[in-house]
């Protein structure tokens, strides 16, 4: 009974979010978090290794529990190398409040990077993710302007230097295709240039808080980068970010729009295309 599955593993999330999203002070919380996650994994794993079909079958599951956390170490490595730059351009802030770290809970929070994804990926099938942002301080940098731009394009740059790195591994043949190990190796490299090159692309996007509304802070005159430092527009960037990336996952499905700019930019790092759409043949 499809229908019955779907309506506990809705009753487990809507649990998860009445005990994390409460201001009265559960106790045990986190236990009690920690019980109900396990719980939802485990029901998912089970119904679909006894009912999978289609696109909901145990391999599609298991692949999207194996994504999760290679997803978020790169969100990690991202938001690690904002703070990085941050103090290097004299601003202690990042450090100060201990983001300087590849430990995932100092990242984390558990309603925003772990419940919401898994919530959105539940109505919408896209998981969208929100990592605790480093926090920095303007007015330490020697140069506020340009070194916000700096601060802003790091996490992108650093996506693109990973992209790099592991496309030249894939390409250069030292990885062969064949055999019993090697295939998954392949994969496993193929989906870190995958994520990194949407990272650094979707930050690149010139909305706050994005990434790409740092740059913009530092090429554009002072009245408007007080426009899009301000918190208000900030939030309502990111519902109308939301918005959008919902929208699209409803209405036309988000592989429609992110595979063909992924091929091209797998091409110009001269990639096998063919490997490239074998992924997305099933």
């Amino acid at each position: 009974m499809p229908w019955l599955h779907r309506f506990l593993e809705g009753s487990l999330i809507a649990a998860l979010w009445v005990v994390s999203a409460s201001s009265r002070k559960i106790k045990y919380r986190k236990v009690i978090q920690a019980i109900l996650l396990t719980l939802l994994v485990a029901m998912v794993l089970l119904v679909h290794m006894d009912y999978g079909s289609g696109s909901g079958d145990l391999s599609t599951v298991l692949l999207l529990l194996f994504l999760a956390p290679l997803v978020l170490m790169t969100v990690i490595v991202h938001e690690v190398s904002h703070g990085w730059v941050a103090l290097q351009l004299g601003d202690p802030t990042p450090k100060e409040k201990g983001r300087l770290t590849f430990n995932p809970f100092k990242h984390v929070s558990f309603k925003w990077t772990i419940l919401f994804p898994i919530t959105t990926f539940y109505l919408f099938t896209v998981a969208l993710i929100m990592p605790k942002p480093v926090p920095i301080n303007p007015r330490n940098f020697r140069n506020p302007k340009t070194d916000i731009m700096w601060v802003g394009l790091a996490g992108p740059a650093v996506n693109i230097f990973f992209m790099l790195f592991f496309a030249l591994i894939l390409s250069s043949g030292v990885i062969p295709d064949t055999g019993m190990v090697w295939p998954h190796i392949r994969l496993f490299l193929m989906v870190l240039v995958i994520v990194n090159m949407v990272l650094a692309m979707f930050n690149l996007i010139p909305i706050p808080p994005l990434d790409g509304s740092r740059v913009l802070v530092g090429l554009l005159p002072a009245k408007h980068t007080a426009f899009l430092m301000k918190a208000r527009v900030q939030i309502l960037g990111l519902l109308f970010i939301f918005t959008v990336v919902i929208g699209t996952a409803m209405s036309i499905g988000i592989a429609r729009v992110l595979i063909p700019p992924i091929e091209f930019v797998w091409g110009i790092l001269g990639l096998d295309r063919g490997e490239f759409r074998g992924m997305f043949a099933d």
